[in-house]
C-alpha cells in the first residue's frame, strides 16, 4: 500500500482548492421587532376593557424562524420580550388615536309592529352594532381619566 504524500508547497496545502468556508465569516445580528397587538373585549366600560387585556392578555409564546443560507444554518439563539408601558403612554401622547376605542355596542332591536304601525324597540333580541347613533351608551372621560358611562337617549 502507497501512502500518499502530502504536498505542503510555499506554506499551504490546497491552496489551488480550498475547503469552500475559508473566507466566510460568522456574526451574530440582533433584530429588534416591535408588536402591536389589538384586542376586540366585550366590556361595559372603556375601564373594564383595559383590565381585562391586563389580566387576561398578552403574549405567550412567539416562534421564531430559523432557516438555511446556503448549506449554513441560521439559528436563533436568544429572545425576550416584555411588556413596553411607555410606548403605550407615548401612543396617544403624540397624536395617534385613542389606544381603547369602542367599536361596537349591544343594542335592543329595532322592530317594527305592523299591526300597530309603531317602531319598538325589542329587548329579548338584542343586536350588535358598530352605527354609533344607536348607541345608548356614552364614554366619557373624567380628569382622572377614569370611565364613566352614561344612558343616552335612543334616536327615534
Amino acid at each position: 500500500m502507497q501512502k500518499e504524500e502530502i504536498k505542503i508547497i510555499d506554506g499551504t496545502y490546497k491552496k489551488d482548492n480550498p475547503h469552500q468556508d475559508i473566507g466566510k465569516q460568522k456574526f451574530t445580528v440582533k433584530k429588534f421587532y416591535n408588536v402591536e397587538v389589538e384586542y376586540e373585549v366585550v366590556a361595559k366600560s372603556k375601564e373594564e376593557a383595559e383590565d381585562v387585556v391586563q389580566d387576561q392578555g398578552g403574549i405567550e409564546k412567539i416562534e421564531w424562524q430559523d432557516g438555511y443560507y446556503g448549506d449554513e444554518p441560521v439559528e436563533m439563539k436568544y429572545y425576550d420580550h416584555n411588556w413596553d408601558q411607555e410606548a403605550e403612554i407615548d401612543y396617544e401622547k403624540y397624536g395617534r388615536e385613542p389606544r381603547v376605542q369602542k367599536t361596537e355596542e349591544c343594542v335592543p332591536y329595532e322592530e317594527w309592529d305592523s299591526d300597530t304601525d309603531q317602531d319598538y324597540l325589542n329587548y329579548e333580541d338584542p343586536e350588535w352594532t358598530k352605527d354609533s347613533f344607536r348607541w345608548t351608551k356614552e364614554e366619557l372621560e373624567t380628569s382622572n381619566e377614569k370611565i364613566d358611562t352614561k344612558e343616552k337617549e335612543m334616536p327615534f
